[in-house]
């Protein structure tokens, strides 16, 4: 061998040498970047387990809040509409009383709607119609004050209409009820629930 084969094959072996220590070198910082990118990639990842569990509990919790929330509405229109057939119910019962019974409302409710002075009552067609005997008589015992029977009939179907000079109290069952309404629905509401 010659001495440049000797040269030359020295510098093959040097090149060789360099190039296994710059490769070796780029192995170790490629493994580094790897390395330090799967860590990355792995806290990533945990971070958004984490994001993603938050934002599913706060879904829930939202969607629970709107459940109870619907829930509560619904339950409160099926009371109101309990209470408002109740009402209706009632409206109806007391309209359809028998006539002794009917009439013997009607005495109480002069007697708690009358005003202690002279005035007209007026009853719907269908009351006047069967109105007993002596009837007017039956109510001055009850009224606060002195009442005479209009000849007029009042557009009701059930009560009846208080007139004291140029003042109307209307005492027709559905004014009473629709004036009661509120306080008769917390009454029904306590007995219902």
């Amino acid at each position: 061998m010659s001495g440049i084969d000797k040269i030359i094959e020295q510098i093959q072996s040097d090149t060789d040498k360099i190039c296994a220590s710059v490769i070796g070198a780029a192995q170790q910082k490629a493994d580094k970047i790897i390395s330090e990118a799967e860590a990355k990639a792995q806290q990533i990842i945990a971070d958004g387990k984490d994001k993603t569990a938050s934002k599913v509990a706060d879904i829930k919790k939202r969607g629970d809040s709107a459940a109870d929330l619907e829930e509560k509405r619904v339950m409160l229109y099926t009371k109101q509409k309990i209470i408002s057939e109740m009402l209706s119910e009632g409206l109806l019962n007391a309209k359809n009383l028998p006539e002794d019974e009917y009439f013997d409302l009607i005495d109480k409710m002069v007697e708690k709607y009358s005003q202690p002075e002279d005035g007209v009552i007026v009853f719907g067609k269908k009351d006047i119609e069967r109105l007993p005997q002596g009837y007017i008589d039956r109510l001055n015992k009850s009224s606060k004050g002195q009442l005479t029977l209009s000849d007029e009939t009042a557009d009701i179907e059930a009560g009846f209409i208080l007139k004291y000079g140029g003042i109307e109290q209307n005492c027709s069952f559905d004014a009473i009820f629709a004036g009661e309404a509120e306080n008769l629905s917390d009454r029904a509401g306590r007995l219902l629930f």
